[in-house]
């Protein structure tokens, strides 16, 4: 169900949902945070779709706020979704014309939850330093995307210019989904580095776009491994490749090839396997990102000092 609120105010808002709670249609009791989504108007319906389908893991009141139009006269229009549009979450649409749209601190507080943790999502642009945006002063933990509207095919140049900005504007409580991403292949890339004969990693290559998870899974095993890390750009859209090369000789291959959902691992001296190693979607990546309400010190690591190490030593060229 879908109430539309035209012209309204955020008292008018909070008073529909006190009323809808009342009436037995919306229930709070449950919710484990608020998360709030800064977005531009047209990306509205497909962060709400994440959202709803990450609150499947984590119920909680979604509020979506969207500044349109400054210079307009001042006005607020509302959507508050209950039922199947809106999870197992109840979801505020907030979008906000003249001097209002530049003070969204001051709208977005009388719509959350109370006690409850507060995770802000960018799902476009994002701040240079989330932290000290109004919006993100209101939460514990807020998650960008930074590879959300990046070029297909962009040059060092912005590349290094990418990473900068997460590691010039991280506070704790930050962390991106490029990072998130990653996940399933660190966890992959350990396991098979506990197959015997455990052999010390003397190098490594990491394949794929331009694009900020491979280079921050570069960055990572450079840092986490201290050796050298070889950055090969392909034409695919996704990480494709990590190739480990071991001081015996023998090497550790992950190669997706085109497939989304799978690798092969390749262990010289030993028969091919299949490992499920599938791409993550907004929505999976976000609801892991909803796991942990405390500062994600792995990613502060990254960002902090594998990315400047790795960018220092020119492995983004």
């Amino acid at each position: 169900m879908i109430i539309p609120l035209y012209a309204t105010s955020t008292a008018q808002v909070a008073s529909r949902l006190v009323e809808l709670r009342l009436d037995g249609g919306v229930a709070t009791i449950g919710r484990v945070l608020t998360l709030v989504v800064q977005c531009e108007a047209g990306a509205i319906e497909t962060s709400i779709q994440a959202a709803n389908l990450a609150s499947m893991e984590h119920p909680c009141r979604i509020v979506v706020v969207t500044p349109e139009d400054p210079d307009g006269p001042p006005s607020l229009d509302a959507q508050i979704r209950v039922g199947s549009d809106a999870g197992a979450s109840e979801v505020v649409v907030l979008r906000l014309r003249g001097p209002a749209s530049l003070q969204l601190d001051s709208v977005v507080t009388p719509m959350l939850l109370p006690d409850t943790p507060v995770v802000v999502w960018w799902p476009g642009s994002r701040p240079p330093v989330p932290a000290d945006d109004p919006i993100g002063q209101l939460a514990t933990r807020r998650i960008t995307d930074l590879s959300a509207g990046r070029l297909a095919d962009p040059g060092p140049a912005q590349r290094q210019a990418d990473l900068r900005t997460l590691a010039e504007g991280y506070r704790p409580g930050d962390t991106d989904l490029s990072w998130t991403r990653l996940t399933p292949w660190r966890a992959q890339l350990a396991a098979a580095l506990e197959i015997p004969p455990v052999e010390p990693v003397t190098s490594a290559t990491v394949s794929g776009p331009g694009s900020p998870a491979p280079d921050l899974m570069a960055a990572w095993l450079a840092d986490s491994l201290q050796v050298p890390v070889r950055r090969e750009l392909t034409d695919s859209d996704f990480l494709t490749a990590v190739e480990l090369h071991l001081s015996g000789g023998r090497r550790i291959l992950f190669d997706k090839g085109f497939d989304e959902s799978q690798a092969v691992l390749r262990i010289t001296g030993q028969v091919d396997r299949v490992v499920a190693l599938a791409r993550c979607s907004r929505a999976e990546a976000l609801a892991e990102e909803l796991r942990r309400l405390e500062p994600d010190e792995a990613y502060g690591q990254l960002v902090q000092t594998a990315v400047p190490a790795f960018i220092a030593a020119g492995g983004i060229a």
